[in-house]
C-alpha cells in the first residue's frame, strides 16, 4: 500500500509541474526577434548585391564558404537548412530560413542612409513559435546564440563590401 502511495505522489508532481511549466512559458512571447546592424560606407547597389542574391553570400557568410550550398531556383541548400529569397524592395530584401527541428524565420536585410555613402546595414532573424513549452524555452537562447553569429558575419559583410578585390 506505502509504494502507491509513492506512486500518486510522483504523478501528481509530474502533472503540477508540467502545469507550471506551461504556465511560465505562456508568459513568454509567440513572436521573437533576433537583430543585429552594423554601418559601412558604400552605395545602395553594393549592400544589394551581396544581400539580395545567394549566389553571392558564399563571399562573406563563413558557412557558405566552408560547407557545399546547392543553389536552385532563388533557394539555398546548405547541410539541414533552407533559405529561400521572398521578396526585395529598392532598400530590403526578406528571405525564409528553415532549420530542421525549429519554426521557419523570416530574414531580413534592410539598409537605411544615414548620411553621403554612410548605410546603416540592419539583419534581423524573426520567428513565431506555437505555444509548446519547448519551443517557447528555445528562443531564450535565440538572441545569445543567433546574435553573436549575426555580429561575426555582419564584420564578414561588411570586409566584403570593403574589399576591393571582389568584383561588384
Amino acid at each position: 500500500m506505502g509504494i502507491m502511495k509513492y506512486i500518486k505522489l510522483i504523478v501528481i508532481s509530474v502533472v503540477i509541474l508540467s502545469l507550471l511549466i506551461t504556465g511560465i512559458s505562456l508568459l513568454f512571447p509567440s513572436k521573437v526577434i533576433a537583430s543585429r546592424a552594423v554601418e559601412v560606407n558604400t552605395s545602395a547597389a553594393n549592400i544589394a548585391y551581396f544581400t539580395s542574391d545567394l549566389s553571392h553570400w558564399n563571399q562573406w557568410m563563413s558557412d557558405w564558404k566552408e560547407n557545399k550550398v546547392v543553389l536552385a531556383n532563388n533557394t539555398a541548400h546548405i547541410g539541414t537548412q533552407t533559405v529561400r529569397f521572398i521578396d526585395k524592395t529598392a532598400n530590403k530584401v526578406n528571405y525564409e530560413w528553415i532549420a530542421t527541428g525549429q519554426s521557419p524565420y523570416l530574414v531580413s536585410f534592410e539598409w537605411t542612409l544615414l548620411k553621403d555613402s554612410t548605410y546603416v546595414i540592419h539583419w534581423s532573424f524573426e520567428q513565431n513559435v506555437k505555444w509548446y513549452p519547448w519551443e517557447k524555452f528555445q528562443t531564450l537562447l535565440n538572441d545569445k546564440v543567433l546574435g553573436a553569429k549575426m555580429e561575426i558575419e555582419l564584420q564578414h559583410l561588411q570586409e566584403a563590401i570593403n574589399s576591393p578585390s571582389i568584383h561588384k
